[in-house]
């Protein structure tokens, strides 16, 4: 059995009127654009090769790709940026959703939790429309850091609307010279 989102990301228009329609259809792209968020989150950075001896961690930027568990569900890839004093800052799949804005904490050797919050937009002057939530724990493995997600999508007044999972892998962005 579909879920109505899983029907809307499908084409299936028979959840409603035009404005329901549209409502969730601009929630599947907050919903994607949260997966990516988290993807960027989630997935940690590797050391690079001027860095070989020192503690990995995830600073620096990176290539996020996510893929959803739903594959209903359309993954991207997208520019993530882990900061050195543990904030994060994650770009979303879709224009309706504001960067995500968290923090990433070490776990253990290699492991790292991230946090990240944002918002999605309704069409030009509607303002906000709702807000999302990613977790993540990703784990260096060799060059890139990759791990599970969960993406939760509110309504306004703080209604769980969805929640996805999937993984998220990371690929350090390097220097490339002119």
């Amino acid at each position: 059995m579909r879920s109505r989102f899983a029907s809307v990301l499908a084409g299936n228009h028979d959840i409603g009127t035009f404005g329901r329609l549209r409502f969730r259809m601009r929630r599947a792209g907050v919903v994607s654009t949260v997966l990516a968020c988290a993807v960027l989150v989630v997935l940690g950075a590797p050391v690079s090769s001027a860095n070989q001896g020192h503690q990995q961690t995830p600073t620096g930027a990176w290539h996020v790709t996510i893929t959803f568990d739903n594959p209903t569900l359309v993954g991207c890839t997208a520019p993530g940026l882990f900061t050195q004093d543990g904030g994060v800052v994650a770009q979303g799949c879709d224009v309706s959703l504001s960067p995500g804005y968290g923090h990433w904490q070490r776990t253990g050797n290699g492991e790292f939790a991230v946090t990240f919050t944002g918002v999605s937009y309704g069409p030009p002057g509607t303002g906000t429309t709702g807000s999302y939530k990613v977790r993540s724990t990703i784990q260096f493995s060799g060059d890139t850091l990759h791990g599970p997600f969960l993406t939760e999508i509110f309504a306004l007044n703080g209604t769980l609307l969805l929640s996805a999972s999937g993984e998220v892998t990371l690929q350090r962005i390097g220097i490339e010279p002119l």
